[in-house]
């Protein structure tokens, strides 16, 4: 262990370290329990609640209500660009000029509109099937992908988290899949299909004799209900994630905050896995990461069938620059699993529902509004701005690089 790591635990457990220790899964550190803080919301602090300092909801009642709010704002979101908006006065073309006026000028039906609106999404058996059958195949590339044994860094309690750096081999596998599963694979409609050689081999052995295959639009066509879905889901797992790390924690770095409500947001532990299986990466980068990856290309593909087979090159470099720069996070997975959102954030409310829910209802957005509303953009100037991205996504893992 270096000086300057063995510095950084001092400075976070306020005990010494065991620079003798010479293998990554020896606990290595004698370390104090951390001083409790004179407030009621941490009364319950234990050794091992490393990471979690007393206060913070609590003194913010902003956040709260930002909590409270973000499942509902996240069906609104789903709303605003699902394919009934077109036939509904939304304005949202133009939020600022005709929206907003809109909506001060009638207060009153502008709160039950949009109440409706966002009630009118809700899950359906399409929905829940898609979200447990796109985690089912995450889960089994996730238990058998081969890959390198690599480490986190070591917690205040002596834990140090194992993970098969499999990221790369999952990104381009689960593509693969994806592709092949569709009407645009090999077990497609004819006209339809991009390798007909490959659909003719498929059908020499009768593959497709059992499988139908499901469009390749479908996350733009069940994303409403899915959604839906995840955010029940989602909820009752961070119910599940709180009474785990009381209860029945998988490491020591685990326990109360003395408030219930940090408890379910901030979560109550750092590592918890579930026979075997690490949650938060699992959650966080192969479910998470791997829907905004794919996502571009699916809502592409039904922009350009809704819209006659034409292109929209704004959309198509769109999704192109979002699944290359999702490639680029599955090349730095081992960074980012030594990164805040890992070593420091709990498994709670605020990181599992977000990646579970809000990152394909936000960062997907600005794809799934040009499904209805294409952009109008030419080649050349899609292209232009693609290459500008690539900039941005070369200087983003320059960075990350830097953090490694």
């Amino acid at each position: 262990m270096s000086i300057q790591n063995r510095d950084n635990l001092r400075k976070r457990t306020g005990g010494t370290v065991n620079s003798d220790a010479t293998s990554p899964s020896d606990p290595v550190i004698n370390a104090v329990a951390p001083k409790k803080v004179n407030d009621s919301s941490s009364t319950d602090y234990k050794s091992g609640t490393n990471w979690v300092h007393a206060g913070g909801i609590e003194a913010n009642p902003y956040l709260f209500v930002l909590v409270v709010l973000s499942p509902f704002l996240s069906l609104l979101l789903a709303y605003a660009t699902g394919g009934d908006i077109i036939n509904n006065d939304w304005r949202v073309t133009h939020p600022l000029t005709e929206m907003l006026p809109a909506c001060t000028s009638d207060v009153s039906a502008c709160i039950s509109n949009t109440l409706s609106a966002g009630m009118s999404v809700v899950p359906t058996m399409e929905g829940a099937k898609f979200v447990l059958t796109f985690m089912a195949v995450a889960l089994v590339l996730e238990r058998f992908l081969p890959g390198k044994i690599e480490v986190g860094p070591e917690t205040a309690t002596g834990h140090v988290p194992r993970y098969v750096d499999n990221g790369v081999a999952h990104c381009f596998v689960y593509s693969v899949l994806f592709f092949l599963g569709s009407n645009l694979g090999p077990c497609g409609d004819s006209s339809e299909q991009l390798l007909p050689a490959l659909g003719d081999a498929f059908e020499k052995v009768g593959v497709c004799e059992y499988y139908t295959p499901y469009n390749f639009g479908i996350m733009y066509d069940a994303f409403e209900s899915s959604l839906s879905f995840l955010n029940i889901f989602g909820i009752f797992l961070c119910m599940f994630l709180t009474y785990k790390g009381l209860c029945f924690p998988s490491t020591q770095d685990s326990g109360s905050s003395g408030s219930w409500v940090k408890d379910y947001l901030w979560g109550t532990e750092l590592y918890p896995r579930v026979f075997g299986l690490d949650l938060k990466r699992f959650i966080n980068c192969r479910f998470s990461m791997t829907y905004w990856q794919l996502a571009g290309f699916s809502f592409c593909y039904r922009s350009y069938v809704l819209h006659g087979n034409v292109m929209d090159w704004g959309l198509f470099f769109s999704a192109l620059s979002q699944y290359l720069y999702l490639v680029k996070f599955f090349f730095w997975e081992m960074g980012y699993m030594r990164s805040i959102d890992i070593i420091v954030d709990r498994a709670g409310y605020e990181i599992q529902w977000g990646c579970l829910v809000w990152v394909p209802a936000v960062y997907t957005f600005h794809s799934r509004f040009l499904v209805q509303h294409p952009s109008g953009l030419s080649y050349g100037v899609a292209l232009s701005l693609f290459v500008l991205s690539m900039a941005g996504v070369a200087l983003n893992y320059a960075a990350g690089r830097e953090r490694d």
